[in-house]
Formats: C-alpha cells, structure tokens, sequence
C-alpha cells in the first residue's frame, strides 16, 4: 500500500533552506552581473563568449567564464554551442528586471540592497550582543544607490496619482506652492514632484552627505536645479518656514526619533499644509505565521532598519514592520489632529496624509 504522506517537518524545512541558499547564490552572482557590467555588456552589445565578455568589461576571462556557465545552468543566461565554444545571450525580459530604471518589477535595486546587508553580518552579530546600532554610512554606496532604484520606478509611475488623492494641496503646489522632502536620498521623489508641479519649489533635505551630492548631481542631469535645492539638514532646523507639503517617504519606520521628526515636519508647514508619509504596506498587527510582504519587511528589518535605527540613545526602535497603528500612535504624539490612509493603489507603500 503506497503512502501519500507528505514530507515531514524535518524535511520540509532541509528543503526550504536548500532552496534559499541556491536564492542567495543568485542574488551574490547578480550582484557580481551588476557592479560589473556583465549583464548591461550582454544587453547593450549581444551575446557573446567568454573571451568576449571579458575583453568588453575589463574583467579576467577565467572567472567569467565560470560566472557565465553559473548562470546558463541557473537558466539566467541562455548558452548556445559554436564548436568548442559557447556563447552566452541575457533574455530580454531578465534584462528588464535587472537593468530597465523604470521597471517597477524592477530587481536589481533589492539586489543591491540585500548585498548591502550581507556585507555587514559579521558587525551584526555584535549589534545583536550589544545594541550598538550600524550607522547607515556604514552600509555604503550600495545600500544607497539600492534605495533609489528600488524607489525611482514608483515615484515615475505613482507620485502624481498620490497628490491627485489630496486636491487641496495639489492645488496649491501647482500654483507656485513649496514642498520639503525629509528624507530625500538621492533625491528622486523631488526630482519626480518638480516634475509633476512645474511651478512648485522643493527642498529636499537629509543627514547623509553622500545621498545629498548625489541628489544635486541628479537635479541638474534632469534639468530641475533652478527649482529643486538640497541640503545636508536636520528638519526640526525648519520650524515656520511655511511649506503646503512636507513628504517622508520610506524613512518614518528607520528613523530613532520617528516622534520628533514628525514634529519638526508639522512645525515646518504653512496654515492648511499636511505631511504625507509613504511607509511600509503591513499587516495590521503580528499573528506568528504572516504573508510573504511581512517576512521580507521582517528580513530587511533585522539585516539593516532596526540595526541602523539604533544608532542614537533611547531610539524608537520600529523597525521596517511599522503598521498602521504605530504611525497613528507617532503621529498624534507630534500633534497631529487627523491621519488618514489614502484610497490609494501602491505596489510598495500605505500612504498616510497628517493633518495638523
């Protein structure tokens, strides 16, 4: 009599990190593809042997031939046989995810990112014994330019259709209206709202003195500077300056004083302006076992928010699973009167609109 018992608890979980290991290979040899301009070299110019790869990358023939053969038997590259060579081709639609700026599937960002990350384990396992935070300079310019891609191809594809939920203040930014973005990275959300509100100004300011250079490099690349400024600042410098709209997109739930920047953000609107966050989509609250969007929030969590928010004495210590909830719960402690969750459709963030 055959059985059709399934595989036991035991087995269930060899398997799930058999597979995740063979996942984490992918994402170190993508990282690999990236930074060395393999795959852009495969999109831009075809496919090509090793010899030629390497010859058009700089880059010593020997490892690339092992990294090409890694990633045809991983099914990332399709190989094809010319007598005793093999040629290597990267599928259009593997080199949209990984190379298209504007793909909001878009994975090379996250590969940067989660690279970033494991750079710093070794550290981490002192943080963990300590508490001593991970400063996020630390995690480098990987860790900063992963943000910006990851983020750029919503603000193009999104940014306009969250304002459009907020007609008062819409209305005001495009009549000659002022936005403060706290937070700004390297500065693609102001690039993307001077675009959307042509006659507005935008101040984007943050703490991190690479992310700002980069921000004022890309403001002038994209022909915005005149309108767009950006500054290495802290926003509770900003009290009265009169703002219709202060934004914090993707940075509430890192933050060690989530409280008091909320605070510096209300205090730095004009009469009738708002504070939009964008943060995290979370489930409500934790039941144990949870859906595909908390386990990878709680991944980034642990790897990188939560270490790099602990940096400062008595910090909040959110973490990336920042719910509903807690956003209310900081907002009404910063002297907010109203919060509201917008109606609206995000493949990445909630979007909260603050009332003084």
């Amino acid at each position: 009599m055959s059985s059709t018992a399934g595989p036991t608890r035991r087995e269930a979980y060899v398997r799930r990190m058999t597979d995740s290991t063979s996942g984490a290979f992918d994402v170190a040899t993508a990282y690999l593809g990236l930074r060395l301009g393999l795959y852009r070299a495969l999109a831009e110019r075809g496919p090509a042997t090793a010899a030629e790869l390497a010859a058009r990358t700089g880059t010593n023939e020997r490892l690339v031939r092992e990294w090409l053969e890694q990633q045809a038997a991983t099914e990332i590259l399709e190989a094809t046989r010319e007598g005793e060579a093999w040629r290597f081709a990267l599928p259009a639609d593997h080199a949209t995810v990984l190379l298209d700026p504007d793909a909001l599937d878009g994975i090379g960002g996250t590969i940067l990112n989660q690279a970033a990350d494991l750079a710093l384990l070794p550290r981490l396992v002192e943080t963990f014994r300590t508490g001593d935070g991970i400063p996020f300079a630390e995690y480098d310019q990987d860790m900063i330019e992963g943000q910006a891609a990851s983020t750029l191809p919503v603000y193009k594809a999104e940014l306009a259709t969250w304002f459009a939920a907020i007609p008062d203040i819409a209305a005001r930014l495009a009549d000659t209206g002022r936005i403060l973005d706290i937070g700004c990275g390297m500065g693609w959300s102001c690039v993307t709202m001077a675009r959307i509100f042509p006659n507005a100004r935008v101040d984007g300011v943050d703490l991190d003195r690479a992310s700002i250079a980069a921000a004022r490099r890309n403001a002038e690349r994209e022909g915005v500077a005149g309108r767009v400024t950006f500054e290495v600042r802290d926003a509770s410098t900003l009290v009265g300056a009169g703002y219709d709209v202060a934004t914090m997109f993707e940075m509430l739930h890192d933050l060690a004083r989530p409280v008091e920047a909320l605070r510096a953000a209300r205090e730095a609107l004009g009469p009738g302006g708002a504070v939009l966050v964008a943060d995290e989509i979370t489930s409500d609250e934790f039941t144990g076992a949870a859906d595909e969007a908390d386990r990878r929030h709680y991944g980034w969590s642990v790897l990188h928010c939560l270490p790099a928010s602990m940096t400062e004495p008595d910090s909040a210590t959110t973490g990336t699973v920042i719910r509903p909830s807690t956003v209310r719960a900081y907002a009404e402690r910063a002297g907010f009167s109203s919060v509201e969750i917008l109606p609206v459709e995000s493949v990445a963030f909630r979007l909260y609109l603050l009332r003084p």
